[in-house]
């Protein structure tokens, strides 16, 4: 276990997952240092908001970590224990029912990868109303410390899955104008593929990204383990700045012009970035054409503008597959 805080340096978090621990620290006891050390034999991230000198708090700073961390985690552990102290002017646990709501519409009461796990004591008031509102969609809230303890340890050690996605441009004006990307900014644009990314991708995934990745100051933003094939912004990068590679060697997992992969149901699958470069023999993830082509005879498109913004899972591309080969008739591909 590693711990985060807001004062920790800056440097890359995505080699494995993260917990944030996302309950009251104001009126509070500090169960944030018994969760650190129950979470202390997993070979994870904690990231604990609470801090330990205040006498420089800065208010921007803290919600800005906090902020970014909670959309990097994997898993948004909530635990609301029984008030200890009153603090003036102050209703109890008013910041983390805020921050609640906001995660659990944010992953669609846990439709996504990322998980939020809610705990909350009997003592706490108002809790038989926030229960009364996630059972309507299913989403349990734990009773004690144990068991909300127990099942983050639980979603920490899942993982391992496949994605595949493609023209992500991050960074891009022209990418999001010229495809019409619902965004009114490149800033909210980055920020929604980032987010959408990690509500998909747990840190000890793999990605394959097929190409026109766009700004790699991104990159240490995202989960998972990401393999790049060659797009053509990074070709034509390349032939201007050969030295380039060395960058993006360091960013990705693996660096190729296309590559074969086996899919967990033993078939393989062609990864290039144009449609014009996949083979006939094969089945075939490409990108390139952004959303203007969702699938051909013998491939998928998996670029974001035709998969919601998102990247799409192998179990997704299995689907797919046997839909196109199987099932769809003609019509289709006219």
């Amino acid at each position: 276990m590693e711990l985060i805080t807001p004062v920790s340096p800056e440097r890359d978090y995505a080699d494995k997952k993260i917990v944030f621990l996302a309950g009251p620290i104001k009126g509070a006891p500090d169960w944030q240092a018994q969760a650190i050390k129950d979470l202390a034999d997993l070979d994870v991230y904690v990231a604990n908001p609470r801090r330990e000198n205040v006498r420089n708090f800065n208010l921007d700073l803290q919600v800005g970590w906090e902020s970014k961390f909670l959309a990097l985690a994997d898993v948004i552990m909530f635990w609301i224990p029984p008030k200890e102290t009153d603090v003036a002017g102050r209703d109890y646990a008013q910041t983390s029912r805020f921050e609640l709501a906001e995660w659990m519409a944010k992953t669609n009461y846990n439709q996504t990868h990322k998980q939020v796990v809610v705990g909350i004591d009997d003592a706490f008031f108002g809790k038989s109303y926030i229960v009364k509102r996630l059972a309507a969609e299913n989403v349990p809230v734990y009773s004690t410390y144990a068991e909300t303890l127990s099942k983050v340890r639980s979603l920490l050690k899942s993982g391992g899955r496949v994605f595949f996605t493609s023209d992500t441009h991050f960074g891009s004006e022209r990418a999001m104008t010229l495809s019409r990307r619902p965004f009114t900014s490149v800033k909210e644009m980055d920020t929604s593929l980032i987010l959408n990314w990690n509500n998909e991708v747990a840190s000890d995934d793999v990605v394959y990204h097929l190409g026109d990745f766009g700004d790699l100051n991104v990159r240490p933003y995202l989960h998972g383990k990401i393999h790049l094939i060659l797009g053509n912004y990074e070709t034509d990068a390349l032939k201007k700045n050969p030295a380039l590679r060395t960058e993006l060697e360091k960013c990705f997992a693996s660096v190729l012009p296309h590559d074969t992969l086996t899919l967990k149901n033993g078939e393989p699958v062609y990864l290039t970035h144009k449609p014009s470069e996949c083979k006939r023999d094969m089945f075939n993830l490409f990108g390139h054409i952004h959303g203007l082509r969702k699938v051909s005879q013998n491939g998928l498109n998996v670029a974001v503008d035709a998969n919601h913004f998102r990247p799409i899972s192998e179990d997704d591309v299995l689907f797919f597959k046997n839909a196109i080969l199987n099932h769809y008739d003609y019509e289709v591909f006219l």
